[in-house]
């Protein structure tokens, strides 16, 4: 049993997921960069409605060895790696830890480096952003925790008991990989061309980008063994523009506050998969290049 579950990542993800747990009677605590034991409200607004919750936080180096017996992980990838390490002495033994963030590839470092980690892997399609002091819970989503051929812990039941979409999966890299194929479609073009993700269809040539952007994606798919991702990588593409038309992609978001991307777990994780199985991906390449040199700018 978990006593209590930490949530690393402060952001939009992380405070939705805050108060996805707390409605679930898991009492959620929030981790900070700095600060002390305490408190936080946050205003959750959903469908023109707001919900007030207060959330415990903590300051990582305010925490005590053996304090944490669950881990939720929601930074963005970039950081996810040195953000759990800091973690680790406040871990009990065997500790489950759920990375979830967009991109690839932060497991296998995590895996190698600190290989007596207890992971598990998620993604999300919640949406979600904050408005001032106003968190908007922009998009209703489903949530998949999962660890490849491994059934669902006895602590995954907590949060089965609830409406709040949860389920597991014994075939994560598969819905980790769906999700890198949309984000690889859609991100990078947004945050390049600083767009909404409805103009990669209303723009004739930046649907043709789309489209050529996803024959490579479905190449790699198909090398890589995902018949799914090999048939559908388009038809997933284009559902989501539609579906989210009007939403600036986290990329963009970045890109415009100038902070770094996650492009190198998004396409750069794709490049290097395509690398592996001597798939050629110009296209792609070429956009890591791009908004990977933006970031270094940054």
């Amino acid at each position: 049993m978990i006593r209590r579950w930490y949530i690393l990542g402060a952001g939009a993800i992380g405070r939705l997921f805050a108060c996805k747990l707390q409605r679930l009677g898991l009492d959620p605590v929030m981790l900070l960069r700095s600060g002390e034991h305490g408190k936080t409200g946050i205003t959750l607004r959903r469908d023109g409605e707001e919900e007030k919750l207060q959330v415990d936080t903590c300051g990582i180096a305010q925490l005590a060895v053996g304090e944490i017996d669950g881990l939720l992980v929601t930074t963005k990838a970039n950081d996810a790696a040195m953000a759990v390490t800091a973690c680790i002495p406040a871990l009990v033994t065997a500790a489950p830890v759920v990375l979830l963030h967009n991109g690839m590839g932060v497991l296998e470092q995590l895996q190698r480096d600190h290989p007596a980690l207890n992971l598990f892997a998620g993604t999300t399609t919640e949406g979600a952003y904050r408005d001032g002091e106003i968190l908007v819970h922009a998009g209703l989503g489903d949530t998949v925790f999962g660890r490849e051929q491994t059934p669902a812990p006895p602590w995954f039941a907590a949060f089965v008991e609830g409406n709040e979409r949860f389920s597991w999966s014994q075939d994560i890299d598969e819905a980790l990989w769906k999700k890198l194929l949309i984000n690889c479609a859609i991100n990078p073009l947004t945050a390049l061309h600083r767009c909404r993700n409805g103009a990669l269809l209303d723009n004739p040539a930046l649907r043709a980008e789309v489209e050529l952007l996803c024959e490579e994606l479905a190449a790699v798919s198909a090398a890589r063994g995902n018949a799914r991702g090999a048939g559908c990588a388009l038809d997933w593409a284009l559902g989501v523009i539609q579906r989210t038309a009007d939403n600036q992609s986290s990329m963009l978001q970045d890109a415009l506050a100038g902070r770094d991307t996650e492009i190198r777990y998004i396409t750069g994780y794709l490049v290097s998969e395509a690398q592996r199985l001597g798939v050629p991906v110009p296209r792609n390449e070429a956009l890591l290049r791009q908004l990977d040199s933006t970031n270094a700018s940054n």
